[in-house]
Order: structure tokens, then C-alpha cells, then sequence
């Protein structure tokens, strides 16, 4: 069994973890077309339009998401307390095994179901079921079969595991309980399926954005990411409720590892600010979205198949072929993006703007549909009862995050509403924004 399930002969070279172990059954999934198809999918849609580093790929991330969210399973597993060791499988035994290998199968699968250029698009193409849905499509397709024939062939599987579906378990823990409670209403996660799924997709501890944070801010040169990673994953522990329920177990931290918890969020607040927010990369992320909403409705994704013939190659050809004739579809967006000309300016709006002035503004102007948008989120990034999560003080004593760091309550968390509009108008837009404020 150990051969099967920890034996890594093979790695990969990353530019920030450095080598990248991995398996017979690993190597299987990275050489399937769905997998393969992330090289070109870059990481931050757009950006490198504005920041020329950051031409990453989701490729990349998912194998630093794999890598980071073995370091924390191992961790937890590691340094157990004793009101919880219980819960926790033991190293070397047939779960502790059967877990890992469904970790580091979910992080390769986890941003499957991306669509060129990674968000920018997702919302008004996808709708309210994201990229996860296409990620269990993809899972579940003949593309991936033989990936999951392969691992369950292994000698290990069918001598301990065969009570557990492990692609079930892949999926669950690729889309987090939220998604998954999303697609599949009334399903429940156990609390051991819950804290595995946290890894991956925690809003907090979560591999997936501290790799994120991590590449993103080598790439553009931005080094508001960095932040003492090795020492929050170093203090992870799996911990009893801060609330009280000695059953209810939680992803939390030792309290020496409070510091890195506040310099994770301090990275995203300052990342969101000069790159995922940043009114020039907002911009060229409007154009190509409005872009590929026409390029690419949802009505034309019929199959797996007709998905995974989609990446950014594809919308960049259609960009220049569309740039270059007035007569096709969505030349204005390509012509925007593609030759940097009439570009719209995005603009933040301050809280007490809503859309209802924008409305009358557009009225009031004469503006055409075309020549103004806006985006107003429905709710934070980040919500504040995520400091709830456990951090064990001194003397075995369980505190919430909120109650042992006042910076952690001071950090911004909203997102901010945006307006697009074109040139033609933007000195009409900042006077009226501007006599708001007055």
C-alpha cells in the first residue's frame, strides 16, 4: 500500500515551491487533456496586460495547490491534540492514505473547469454555478476515465478502500461544501470530508489562494503577497469549536501563527488594491469579458467536449480576427483590448452611489447601452464571521480569531462597486461623480 499511494518518482520544477513531487496515478490525471488544457489558461485573466509578468497559468497553480495542500494534511495529522486525536487518522494507516491521495487528486482537479482567462468571463457566462460545475463535468466525462480506472486498479484500493467512492470524494473536496451544498441540495459533508475540503477551499487556510497570493505576486512584482506562509501552515491545527461544541471540529491555528494569519489577509487586501482590483486591469478584464460573453454563450457549451475546445489561444485568435474587421461581432471589445484603442475607463464608485444614479446619469446624458456599464457586488469578499475559526491559546484554551486580534477586524473586506464607460464620456461621469460628492 505505501508504494502505492506515497512512491513519488517523478517531479516537475516550480518557480515557487521548487521541486513538485508526484506519482504513477498523478502523473496519469497531469497528462490528460483536461488537465494539459490549463497551460493555457492564465491565472489572472487579463492582467498581463498591464503587469507583463503575469502570464502564469492555472497549470502551475494547481500543481502548487496540490503541493501546499499536502504539506497542511500532513500537518494536521502530525501535531494532534489529544481531545481530537480520535478524529484524526493515524500516518501510515489506510485512511490516513486514502485521504491524501483524494487531496492531491481534488487540488489537480479543482480549477478543471475554468474557462479561458480564468474569471474574467465566469459570472455572465456560467451564472450562478461558476467553474465548479464544469469541473464535475469534467471529473465525471470520458476524458478523465481513464485516470480513475487506473487508481482503482491499484492493489491498495481494492484490498482496504472499496467501501468509498474515492471520485465522489475527489469531487467533494475539489468544489468545497458551499459549491457542492449548491449543486447537489440537501447533501451533507461529514466533519473529517469537511476539514479535508477546507484545505484545498478554505476562504481562510485554503491552499488554493495562498498559492494564489503567493504566484500572483512573484509574477507581477507586486510584493504586497508574500507573507510568512511556512509558519501559518507550520501552527495549523484541527481544533474544537471556538463556540463551545467539543464536537464540532474546525481548521484553526496555534496561536504563534496569529501573526501569519494577519499578514495573509493584510497580502489580500493589498493584492485585491494594486492588482485583482486595479482600475487599468479592471478595464481590459470588462472588454474581454463583454467579448466572450459573445464569443462564448452557454447555449454553445453542450458537452464536455465543446468545453475543453475552449482556452485563451482560441479568444485570442477571435480577438485579432475581430479587431481587424468593423463588420464582426464584438469588434468594439477586440479593438479595445487587442490594439489598446478607446479603451473605457473604470472607475470605483464610493458606497452611497447606486445604480439608480447611474440610471439617471445615462438618461440624462444621452448615453448609449454600449458606452456605459457598472458592476455592483451583492455581497463581501470576505465576511467577518470567518474570524471566527479557532485559535488554541495557552493552557489548551480555545479562543475565536475576532476575540484575539483586533487587526484582523480592521482589515477592509468589501469589494467595491465599478462603472465602465467610454471615453467619450468619461469627463461627464467624473463631473457628476464628483458633484455627488459635494
Amino acid at each position: 500500500m505505501v508504494k502505492d499511494f506515497l512512491h513519488s518518482d517523478k517531479k516537475i520544477y516550480d518557480s515557487v515551491h521548487g521541486f513538485i513531487p508526484f506519482d504513477e496515478f498523478e502523473k496519469e490525471l497531469i497528462d490528460s487533456v483536461p488537465f494539459q488544457r490549463l497551460h493555457y489558461i492564465h491565472q489572472l485573466g487579463a492582467a498581463y496586460l498591464v503587469y507583463p509578468g503575469a502570464t502564469h497559468t492555472r497549470f502551475e497553480h494547481s500543481l502548487g495547490v496540490m503541493e501546499l495542500a499536502t504539506l497542511m494534511f500532513e500537518k494536521i495529522c502530525k501535531s494532534v491534540r489529544p481531545d481530537v486525536f480520535h478524529f484524526v487518522p493515524r500516518k501510515g494507516s489506510a485512511d490516513y492514505l486514502y485521504w491524501r491521495r483524494v487531496l492531491r487528486m481534488a487540488a489537480l482537479c479543482h480549477d478543471l473547469g475554468h474557462l479561458p482567462f480564468s474569471h474574467v468571463a465566469e459570472s455572465g457566462i456560467l451564472g450562478q454555478e461558476g467553474h465548479e460545475s464544469w469541473t464535475i463535468k469534467i471529473i465525471e466525462s470520458p476524458s478523465m476515465q481513464h485516470v480513475w480506472s487506473k487508481l482503482k486498479s491499484a492493489p491498495s484500493y481494492l484490498e482496504d478502500l472499496i467501501e468509498r467512492d474515492i471520485v465522489e470524494d475527489i469531487k467533494m473536496v475539489a468544489v468545497g461544501e458551499a459549491k457542492w451544498q449548491q449543486l447537489n441540495p440537501g447533501s451533507t459533508f461529514t466533519p473529517w470530508v469537511r476539514i479535508v475540503s477546507q484545505i484545498i477551499t478554505g476562504d481562510f487556510f485554503g491552499a488554493d489562494r495562498i498559492d494564489y497570493l503567493l504566484r500572483d505576486s512573484k509574477t507581477t512584482g507586486i510584493a504586497y503577497g508574500l507573507f510568512d506562509y511556512h509558519q501559518l501552515i507550520e501552527t495549523l491545527r484541527i481544533l474544537p469549536s471556538a463556540e463551545g461544541g467539543s464536537d464540532d471540529l474546525q481548521l484553526g491555528i496555534d496561536e504563534n501563527g496569529l501573526e501569519s494569519c494577519e499578514a495573509l489577509l493584510l497580502a489580500r487586501h493589498f493584492m485585491r488594491r494594486r492588482v485583482y482590483q486595479y482600475s487599468s486591469v479592471k478595464a481590459y478584464n470588462f472588454h474581454l469579458r463583454r467579448f466572450m460573453q459573445e464569443l462564448i454563450p452557454l447555449a454553445s457549451l453542450k458537452s464536455v467536449e465543446d468545453f475543453l475546445h475552449w482556452s485563451d489561444p482560441g479568444v485570442i485568435s477571435a480577438l485579432s480576427l475581430a479587431a481587424r474587421n468593423p463588420k464582426a461581432v464584438g469588434h468594439d471589445d477586440a479593438k479595445c483590448v487587442y490594439y489598446r484603442q478607446q479603451r473605457f475607463r473604470a472607475l470605483a464608485l464610493a458606497s452611497d452611489i447606486t445604480e439608480k444614479d447611474l440610471i439617471l446619469f445615462k438618461k440624462k446624458r444621452s448615453i448609449a447601452e454600449r458606452d456605459l456599464a457598472w458592476e455592483f457586488v451583492k455581497e463581501t469578499s470576505f465576511a467577518p464571521e470567518a474570524f471566527t475559526f479557532p485559535v488554541a491559546r495557552r493552557h489548551v484554551v480555545i479562543q475565536k480569531a475576532s476575540d484575539v486580534s483586533d487587526l484582523l477586524l480592521r482589515i477592509p473586506l468589501d469589494k467595491a462597486n465599478w462603472v465602465y464607460i467610454s471615453p467619450k464620456h468619461d469627463l461627464d461621469l467624473v463631473d457628476f461623480l464628483e458633484s455627488r460628492n459635494q
